[in-house]
C-alpha cells in the first residue's frame, strides 16, 4: 500500500519524466494520466512498471529523484538493501525480496505490501 498511497503520479511530472526517459510509451503515459484519482493513477503506473526491464526500473528510480520523490526512492532502496539474514524471520518479506532476484516487479509488490 505504501507506493499506492505515497507516489505522486498526477502532479509531480513523474509520468512525463518516464515518457521522456523512454520507460513508458505514449499510450501508457496517456492511460496513467487520464485516471481520475491519484490512487488509480498510481495503481496504473505500478501495473505498467511491473512489465518493464531492470534497466527501466533504474530509470524509474532516477525519475523519482528528478521529480521530488526522493523519499519514495529511499524506501525502495532501503528494502533492496536488506540482506536475506535480516528478513529470514519474516516469511512474507523473505519470499518477496528473494523473488526480486529474478523479477524486479516483485520488489514493487513487496514495497507496496510491506511498508
Amino acid at each position: 500500500m505504501y507506493l499506492l498511497e505515497t507516489l505522486d503520479v498526477k502532479f509531480s511530472g513523474l509520468v512525463g519524466q518516464l515518457y521522456s526517459d523512454h520507460v513508458v510509451s505514449e499510450a501508457e503515459r496517456d492511460e496513467v494520466s487520464t485516471e481520475q484519482t491519484s490512487f488509480r493513477a498510481n495503481e496504473k503506473l505500478l501495473s505498467v512498471l511491473s512489465r518493464k526491464s531492470p534497466q527501466q526500473f533504474q530509470l524509474f528510480l532516477d525519475a523519482l529523484d528528478k521529480c521530488g520523490q526522493r523519499h519514495v526512492r529511499t524506501a525502495i532502496d532501503d528494502l533492496r538493501g536488506l540482506s536475506i539474514k535480516t528478513i529470514e524471520n519474516n516469511d512474507a518479506m523473505y519470499w518477496a525480496v528473494r523473488s526480486y532476484c529474478y523479477y524486479w516487479k516483485n520488489l514493487l509488490v513487496a514495497v507496496a505490501i510491506l511498508l
